[in-house]
């Protein structure tokens, strides 16, 4: 009998020849240097989203024909992915802006903008394990690989230092790699009043200014789909934890990671609101809209914690699971401690202890989060979007 690792290997392959056939095809036709391709994960947000906003504000969609790539209608330009109208564009577009990898089929008349979605704590790209039960899939993950490395044309990071963690990760030529700033991180700079009123609207009620903001943000663990739904559960579950939150004023807002969102119901309590995907795409916002609201920001080794230093407020790390994260997954940064710049906590009692620290002396990391801060961020503006706009401008 084939193993289904195997026949996922040979897939894996046959979609590779396509692209490359298409790519190769893709090189005869002539290209539109006034389109631009939009992808994100999911459509329409994350740094695409901003650069994509910011095209708009200044004009760009005068001069350009600005599409997103998506799976579903958006309010916007848009081509349904493998539809007739993908194809086309896919063929003629000059631009291809990304945050989840240059698409395949990419040739080499076109210019990518590989946004990407977080700076890297977890292992990626190189580092990851690419032990897989079989020699095809090793082969297809490694050919994807050296692809991607190829197909970039430009990489945008934030700093020196992760210009290098970038060009080892993904073997990309350093010189590929620009030192930008993310996108996303420009509308932590608005005003924090902007904040809450974009969360009083997805929420739908009006009390937010009167609490405090505790947003938590689980990472995805593909060994275990599982493991987040059960760590909130055992939180929720608490009545210590609820009598917390009331005592302190305070709103705990779970956002799970896109991958996990199948195992979570929407929530809406006064002090409890589980919120996903679809309450951000129904209101045209992301996490980044609201993120500069936030007054503790709770989390385990999603790399939203580096951009939440831009705003110099207390992080508390709930990692119950670190040693099997550890194993399973890995970091590249390491060790953890030193590059976590707030309170670790192991257990529920520990997270309580971290919660009613942070809360009492939020300055306490203050030191750590500015170090940290400057090693991370070369570029601590709101003026990310415009760089990346100025880079396609001057082509």
């Amino acid at each position: 009998m084939i193993s289904h690792g195997l026949v996922s290997g040979i897939r894996s392959l046959a979609y590779d020849a396509i692209t490359l056939v298409f790519s190769a095809l893709s090189l005869l036709v002539p290209k539109d240097e006034h389109k631009i391709l939009f992808f994100s994960v999911p459509d329409l947000s994350d740094n695409a989203k901003y650069v994509y906003d910011r095209m708009l504000e200044s004009g760009f969609d005068k001069t350009y024909q600005l599409i997103w790539c998506v799976y579903a209608p958006v309010h916007a330009n848009y081509a349904i992915h493998r539809s007739r109208g993908y194809i086309y564009h896919a063929l003629t577009a000059k631009y291809i802006v990304s945050t989840h990898g240059t698409p395949a089929w990419k040739s080499r008349n076109q210019v990518s903008i590989e946004l990407w979605h977080g700076l890297p704590l977890k292992t990626i790209g190189h580092f990851a394990d690419t032990d897989h039960p079989n020699a095809v899939a090793r082969l297809s993950a490694a050919h994807r690989l050296r692809r991607f490395a190829n197909s970039v044309d430009y990489l945008i990071t934030t700093s020196e230092f992760e210009r290098l963690v970038f060009s080892s990760a993904f073997l990309i030529d350093p010189g590929k790699i620009l030192v930008v700033g993310q996108p996303r991180c420009d509308a932590l700079y608005r005003p924090r009043d902007s904040g809450i009123g974009v969360l009083c609207r997805i929420l739908g009620r009006d009390d937010i200014a009167e609490k405090r903001i505790l947003l938590y943000l689980p990472t995805f663990r593909e060994y275990d789909i599982g493991a987040s739904r059960k760590i909130l559960e055992e939180i929720l579950a608490s009545e210590k934890f609820r009598r917390f939150l009331k005592d302190e004023n305070l709103l705990f807002i779970c956002k799970p990671h896109s991958h996990d969102e199948n195992a979570f119901q929407t929530y809406n309590g006064e002090h409890i609101h589980i919120l996903l995907n679809d309450d951000l795409q129904k209101a045209a916002n992301t996490i980044y809209d609201f993120l500069n609201a936030v007054d503790i920001l709770v989390t385990d080794y999603s790399s939203v914690y580096f951009d939440f230093l831009h705003l110099n407020r207390p992080i508390v790390f709930y990692v119950p699971d670190i040693e099997d994260y550890r194993k399973q997954r890995g970091f590249i940064l390491e060790p953890f401690r030193d590059w976590a710049p707030g309170e670790i906590s192991t257990n529920f009692d520990e997270l309580i202890g971290a919660l009613t620290s942070a809360l009492a002396d939020p300055d306490r990391w203050e030191p750590e989060r500015i170090r940290l801060r400057r090693l991370m961020f070369g570029c601590a503006d709101c003026f990310a979007c415009e760089r990346v706009c100025r880079l396609i401008k001057q082509r």
